[in-house]
This record gives structure tokens, sequence and C-alpha cells, in this order.
């Protein structure tokens, strides 16, 4: 009888519900089980009853300061979480993201999510 393949999690955040479900849809074709939250409030939520599971987290941050206090909360909590923050404007510097953290900016490619996320699975 073969083994049952083990589902990873990932987690899509973003106030813009289009972009969630565009990332959500991309980062599923990876073979990620997506979890979508709105915001920061909801992520942390979702991450208290769900991080255990979670390899792979994907933020569309609207700024710096979102994009950081996520990174912080991640990395104290789930530091075995890979990040990958998106956003507009500077990047952040390498010593405002954990180890293994990534950022790309807006708007992002597909391609690009897509190979973040295969690394993440891999």
């Amino acid at each position: 009888m073969g083994q049952a393949r083990k589902i990873s999690q990932a987690m899509v955040i973003g106030a813009r519900e289009e972009a969630r479900q565009i990332a959500s849809t991309l980062i599923e074709e990876s073979g990620f089980h997506v979890i979508e939250a709105d915001g920061l409030t909801e992520a942390d939520d979702l991450l208290t009853r769900h991080g255990r599971k979670i390899t792979f987290v994907f933020a569309e941050a609207g700024n710096s300061a979102e994009a950081r206090a996520l990174a912080a909360l991640i990395s104290k909590k789930w530091p075995w979480i890979r990040l990958l923050v998106s956003m507009e404007g500077a990047a952040l510097d390498a010593r405002d993201l954990p180890s293994g953290a990534s950022q790309m900016h807006k708007p992002w490619r597909p391609l690009d999510l897509l190979i973040e996320a295969e690394r993440a699975m891999h």
C-alpha cells in the first residue's frame, strides 16, 4: 500500500482580494494547501491556529513597517516558515528580514512567485 503524501500548507496575506486569489492559485500549483488572510491581525490569528503546519508565507505588505512587523512576528513565533514579502517602494534592509526570508517588488510576476513557492516546497 502506498503512503499518503503530506500536504504542505502556505499562507497568502494581502488586503486586495483579487491579488490574494491569484497568488493562492499559483502557490497551489506548487502543491501547497493555501490559507488566506487579509491583513496582519487575521494572519496572526490563523498562524496561531495553524502555524505548526505552515511552511511558506507570501505577503503583500502595504508598507515597510507592515513588512517588518510581519517578519518579526514570524521569526519569533514560527522561525521555520519561509517568508516572501512583496511591496512597493524601497526594498527592506536584509537585517529587517529573518534568515531564509526574501522579498520582491510589486507588481510581482507570476513566474517569480511560482519559483519562490517551488523553492519553499523543497
